[in-house]
């Protein structure tokens, strides 16, 4: 009898809290995820665990899954790791980056809009030994190009061919080398407050300034995906540049240390944006500033459709 009244008064009480605040669930559930962010990075903080023991994790996992959707060019988990471990060689070969170097352990990543003197800033903000560009930004680099030699920056660009001086062709070294993974020696000393990337400020109050992104921190960004449910099946809308924390960390990063697919495209397109969305069964897709009202201010004839639910 005890048991019973018990049991009603706390169902009662259950039921007025639900009553007077309809997302306790919520709430209880975010604050559940919260913890386990907290717990991810201790285990992080105390047994070094970095994005490439998360990606390679994933490749064991589901090694057929698609990881990158790119103009209707895919590429699995599997090929992505291969296709990673032949950039990594030819670097290594051709490069002679060693751990430690800007781009070996430690990736700079350029806004491509920057040009002539902040172009060279950033390469004096993080020490760079190499750069890597592609055809379409061959103009961009031409302007800098004198000073990058003067200071042994190696050029090298994405292209099956490279006829100006000073270019070097990457293409090709790639197709050349070998998808056998490296020695996980050459990562040994890395640790949770080890350099992992270079984010550069946008430059609109004076020269791009770099932001020195550890590990640590990098984790602390790629964990929001937690707190919101992205779920392994999702799929992912990323159009966001990926030289900065949003796309790259909170997006690329999150949804790999997740196992989701994305749909990576070149830049945001409110045109082809809900056309996107039901071209590739789009589950999440990523927002930031103005995007949202361009999308509430789109036609409601062009964003008809039968979705999943999108999370936003």
């Amino acid at each position: 009898m005890i048991a019973y009244v018990l049991c009603t008064v706390l169902a009662a009480f259950a039921a007025l809290l639900y009553l007077r605040n309809p997302y306790l669930l919520a709430d209880l559930n975010y604050a559940i995820n919260a913890m386990y962010v907290g717990y991810r990075l201790g285990q992080i903080q105390s047994r070094f665990y970095g994005f490439l023991d998360c990606f390679l994790d994933r490749v064991a996992r589901h090694p057929d899954k698609k990881l990158i959707i790119f103009e209707d060019v895919s590429y699995t988990y599997k090929q992505a790791d291969a296709e990673s471990n032949k950039v990594a060689r030819a670097l290594s070969a051709h490069a002679q980056l060693k751990p430690g170097d800007t781009l070996g352990c430690v990736a700079a990543l350029l806004n491509y809009n920057i040009r002539s003197r902040s172009l060279l800033h950033c390469f004096s903000c993080c020490g760079a030994k190499v750069l890597i560009t592609s055809p379409d930004l061959r103009e961009a680099v031409e302007e800098v190009l004198p000073t990058l030699r003067e200071q042994g920056i190696r050029v090298f660009v994405l292209s099956d061919h490279v006829e100006a001086d000073g270019f070097e062709n990457l293409f090709d070294k790639i197709q050349k080398a070998s998808d056998q993974p490296l020695s996980p020696e050459l990562r040994a000393n890395i640790h949770h407050k080890s350099p992992a990337l270079y984010i550069y400020t946008s430059g609109t109050t004076g020269l791009p300034k770099a932001a020195i992104i550890t590990h640590h921190r990098a984790w602390s960004a790629a964990l929001a995906q937690e707190m919101v449910g992205v779920r392994s099946s999702d799929i992912f809308y990323l159009y966001l540049p990926l030289y900065h924390t949003a796309g790259f960390l909170m997006g690329l990063c999150g949804g790999i240390n997740k196992g989701v697919t994305f749909v990576l495209k070149r830049k945001f397109s409110v045109s082809s944006f809900w056309d996107d969305c039901r071209k590739y069964n789009i589950t999440v897709i990523q927002y930031i500033g103005e995007i949202m009202r361009y999308l509430c201010n789109t036609p409601k004839v062009c964003i008809t459709a039968d979705f999943q639910s999108l999370l936003m």
